[in-house]
């Protein structure tokens, strides 16, 4: 599918009242007679353009539309520079442009010939709009006295960078494969294109604060040529030769969603056990329960104390904000009943950018009906008759068939024995690190 943006140029004669003379010259071949002044008509026609590294990842899609002040470069083989047209309303215009006395090819760049790739704000409606690089050319030469008609096609791809939790680096830099940094782009001279501009010392291309910026956010990269992405000096992807199609965006994030980490048992021996993130900023779950059931007094231990060791810790209410503050239908989930093999459970899945193809099945505990309660490590403060505080649970349960619903108990007796699933200890997991020991 094609992102493609098609330019009407209607040349207009502007009337003057003096300074004709510096519009007709006899030896310039830029005028041909014509009144200086051109106005753009520039209408976008795309289609839905959507690619991610991921094919099962289907959520959302890339748009791009002209606002007012966004600005577009024209030229030909007779001038050395270009002309800058500028929207305003439902037209571009250009005060200074001039039909040319012979027939020649034009060239249209948006957002200009020089493209600054770095330091990008990662906002869709922000530098990321402002830096989408598109470029085209008359189809057949033309003075543009009658009006020209550019073709402008889409030269660039967009990296929806997915920033995994709230405490780990995004800093975001490209290598060409020549191992050099990618910093902008430059329009090819009388070319319907752009040629890659790199720097031998690093240009990141988008860099966001290390704490609570988990989130999504979409970076403007080359098309049509072998990048390497890279953050903090960790490898996240490398295109193929032909590098990323222009028009189209690829999800990436920021680090892994899933993994293996070590747990130690009580008795010494050690297991090694799956996780998965299942939602931007959420913990990185254990697939499995603690094999047995425990008290809030036991789930609430840490490092070597804890049931499975210092990589491991039983999650707190703040960790499972999918829960709102008055419990029901999780968000940035989906949780639907499940059957595997006659025996029923939960199965959490995915569905932010990143996470489509993430789930888990939680099943339901010890005498509970179709339900499944599981330990935090919180308190609400509140204390039992004996003085001493009491825990908070996480309830799973289908609501009277009514739909499933999550929400917690707090003032829980400290006790009772509840399910747990782990979570891991570590904040930030980086590509290449995703297997901990």
């Amino acid at each position: 599918m094609k992102n493609t943006l098609l330019l009407a140029l209607a040349a207009v004669a502007t009337i003057f009242t003096s300074c004709s003379s510096d519009i007709i010259n006899d030896n310039d071949d830029s005028n041909n007679g014509q009144g200086k002044g051109m106005t753009l008509i520039a209408n976008v026609e795309q289609d839905d353009t959507r690619a991610t590294f991921d094919p099962s990842d289907t959520f959302g899609k890339w748009s791009f539309a002209y606002t007012d002040n966004d600005k577009v470069s024209v030229g030909n083989d007779k001038i050395d520079n270009y002309y800058t047209f500028t929207k305003n309303g439902e037209t571009f215009s250009c005060a200074d442009a001039l039909a040319t006395k012979q027939e020649t090819n034009w060239y249209a760049y948006y957002p200009g010939t020089d493209i600054d790739l770095t330091n990008q704000d990662g906002k869709a409606d922000g530098s990321a709009a402002k830096l989408y690089a598109l470029a085209g050319a008359t189809t057949t030469a033309t003075t543009g006295a009658e009006g020209l008609t550019i073709n402008m096609k889409a030269q660039a791809a967009v990296l929806r960078i997915v920033k995994v939790d709230n405490y780990g680096p995004c800093d975001i830099f490209l290598k060409t494969a020549n191992g050099e940094y990618v910093k902008g782009l430059k329009a090819k001279k009388n070319e319907a294109g752009y040629e890659v501009l790199t720097s031998v010392n690093k240009e990141s291309v988008f860099k966001v604060a290390n704490e609570n910026t988990a989130g999504i956010y979409y970076v403007i990269v080359p098309a049509g040529v072998k990048i390497s992405v890279y953050n903090e000096h960790k490898l996240i992807k490398t295109t193929k030769e032909a590098g990323l199609s222009a028009g189209k965006y690829y999800t990436l994030t920021s680090g892994p969603t899933t993994g293996t980490a070590t747990a130690t048992l009580a008795d010494g021996t050690t297991k090694t056990i799956n996780w998965k993130q299942l939602w931007i900023g959420g913990p990185r779950i254990a697939t499995e329960n603690v094999e047995t059931e425990m008290s809030w007094i036991d789930a609430r231990k840490t490092d070597d104390e804890y049931v499975w060791g210092k990589n491991w810790r039983t999650p707190s209410q703040k960790d499972l904000d999918i829960v709102g503050a008055d419990g029901g239908t999780p968000k940035h989930i989906k949780v639907e009943l499940s059957t595997d093999n006659g025996v029923k459970h939960f199965k959490y899945k995915g569905i932010q950018p990143g996470y489509t193809s993430n789930e888990m099945i939680i099943p339901f505990t010890k005498g509970q009906n179709e339900a499944g309660v599981y330990w935090t490590s919180s308190t609400d403060g509140e204390k039992n008759n004996d003085g001493q505080l009491t825990g908070t649970s996480l309830t799973i349960t289908d609501w009277y068939g009514s739909g499933i619903v999550n929400y917690f108990s707090n003032h829980s007796e400290r006790h009772i024995l509840y399910s747990v699933r782990p979570v891991l200890t570590i904040d930030t997991v980086l590509w290449g690190e995703q297997y901990i020991q």
